[in-house]
């Protein structure tokens, strides 16, 4: 150590026989000076060098004790998949029809820990009119919060007026500062899992005293029950399966899945929904029974997964060969869901985007969006049997019989090829930008959404006529039909929606309010 501390007075001897030349002008005193400020610089050297492994040491001590304080306290907690919270989703409900015509805006929204303090939800203003709501949902939040068991939900409202006399008068807010606290059953939130919780809303028991507003809110955790009709939708911007109970027309529950859900199939018993989580290459398996993901699979190929289409095996109950088409690689990636692993790849046309499967023929139909053409795989063998050339990027692919209906979203067109002969068949005119169809064979109809222009088309295959299109939405992408009910849901990308449509009288009902992105939907008979 002191040898290195003397390489130093070295160098400021050979400083100071220069600078005094450098400032002679300046006098004798600026040598003295030199002199001085060189010891000090020997000083402050020597002090640094002591100094700095004291410092490094307590730095790597900081470190390590916030590392210890952060997985003790319960802050945040790692995991294999990384950093992970539960998300919540919380709705408000208003079940009846109100006779009170109320308007408040919520400010403020908040969750309390069953044994802890509250946590901020959103302070995105919401208006609040219950006339415009009835028998409606508003979704109030989507939330990422720590694991654990809560309780209270509060509320802070502002501008609490009602209707009497054809005028609205405003009525006096709950204290401290419009906040109204609302007590539950406790609800478990769990690391990389989705709940849902909803305000149940009754306006008619909202006002005390003819001029308190005092809302009348009860907590109800989410309850999917079994025995009713459900439809599940895939939220691609929130990362969750939204429940919807198809008799209320309202959303039940959520269920929480990987990044960017998009296209989703039933198994064949309908008792495996099997969902494609986009930017995690994984697909959640869902229990359709009870509501939860059993399981998952991983992929190792494939990039930007979009669709994918199913054929059943005949000897294992619940499971098949799942084919996914992947925009960004050219292919489509084969996996085996009983074995719960890739088998194959299998290269396709230029940017393969809808897919769909004849089990009867054991083929796999793919629209590829980039060059033009559809790609026919045999299931058997999962290779390539025909490539056919059809109109400006084709997106999607109906199976009709013996046809397939290819939707060209750049030409507004759909394409018919046999088959059989795998020739094409004849063209047809469709709405602008198709996206995708389905086949109604009680009604005898393809359903076309046509995401350009924000509606959709009724056309008859066997006269190849559309003979109407409806608005539904802004940007409607993926369809179901309920035929025993008279029902046809198609989900609206951009407005957060799954609209309602009557198939008979061809007039929407209803908008159901979803997640973000509302993509692939699938409904259980």
């Amino acid at each position: 150590m002191n040898k290195k501390i003397e390489a130093c007075p070295e160098r400021s001897r050979r400083d100071r026989s220069q600078k005094p030349a450098l400032n002679e002008a300046e006098g004798t005193g600026v040598s003295k000076q030199y002199a001085v400020k060189s010891k000090q610089k020997k000083n402050k050297l020597l002090t640094a060098c002591c100094l700095l492994p004291t410092a490094y040491f307590l730095v790597l001590a900081s470190c390590l004790l916030l590392l210890v304080f952060i997985s003790c306290s319960g802050i945040v907690k790692p995991d294999k998949n990384g950093w992970m919270e539960g998300r919540l989703v919380l709705y408000l409900y208003l079940p009846d029809s109100p006779q009170q015509d109320i308007n408040f805006t919520i400010e403020e929204i908040g969750i309390k820990q069953k044994d802890g303090g509250w946590i901020k939800l959103s302070e995105k203003p919401f208006t609040i009119k219950s006339l415009n709501i009835t028998n409606e949902q508003v979704l109030l939040t989507e939330s990422s919060i720590n694991e654990g068991e809560y309780n209270r939900v509060m509320i802070r409202v502002s501008n609490a007026s009602v209707r009497r006399n054809e005028k609205f008068h405003t009525l006096a807010l709950p204290q401290p500062k419009g906040e109204v606290e609302i007590e539950g059953t406790v609800v478990n939130i769990k690391r990389g899992e989705s709940m849902a919780i909803f305000l149940t809303w009754n306006p008619d028991k909202s006002i005390l005293n003819n001029y308190l507003f005092n809302p009348s809110i009860n907590i109800e955790s989410q309850k999917v029950s079994t025995q009713t009709l459900l439809l599940y939708v895939t939220n691609s911007g929130s990362d969750y399966v939204s429940v919807i109970d198809r008799f209320e027309n309202r959303v039940v529950g959520v269920i929480g899945v990987e990044k960017n859900p998009t296209g989703l199939v039933l198994s064949q018993e309908q008792e495996r929904l099997y969902v494609l989580n986009s930017r995690s290459n994984s697909i959640s398996i869902i229990d359709t029974s009870q509501d939860y993901v059993r399981d998952r699979i991983q992929f190792a190929s494939g990039i930007e997964p979009i669709e994918m289409a199913m054929i059943p095996y005949t000897d294992k109950r619940n499971h098949g060969k799942l084919y996914i088409t992947n925009r960004g690689s050219n292919d489509v990636t084969v996996v085996d869901t009983f074995m719960k692993s890739q088998i194959k790849s299998i290269n396709v046309g230029n940017a393969p985007l809808g897919v769909s499967a004849n089990s009867s023929r054991q083929e796999i139909y793919v629209a590829n969006s980039g060059s033009n053409s559809v790609s026919i795989i045999d299931s058997m063998t999962d290779a390539v049997k025909a490539t056919i050339n059809v109109d400006r990027k084709p997106v999607d692919i109906v199976v009709v019989r013996d046809n397939i209906y290819v939707l060209n979203a750049e030409s507004d067109s759909i394409t018919v090829i046999d088959t059989i002969t795998k020739t094409i068949k004849g063209r047809i005119q469709a709405g602008i930008n198709p996206r995708k169809g389905i086949y109604s064979e009680q009604y005898n109809r393809i359903y076309l959404s046509n995401y350009g222009v924000g509606q959709v088309s009724f056309l008859i295959p066997s006269s190849a006529v559309i003979t109407r299109s409806i608005d539904a939405g802004n940007k409607p992408i993926g369809l179901a039909i309920d035929e025993g009910r008279n029902r046809l849901y198609i989900t609206d990308y951009s407005s957060n929606k799954v609209i309602l449509i009557n198939p008979i009288s061809e007039v929407v009902e209803k908008a159901i309010t979803s997640g973000d992105k509302p993509y692939g939907i699938v409904l259980v008979k």
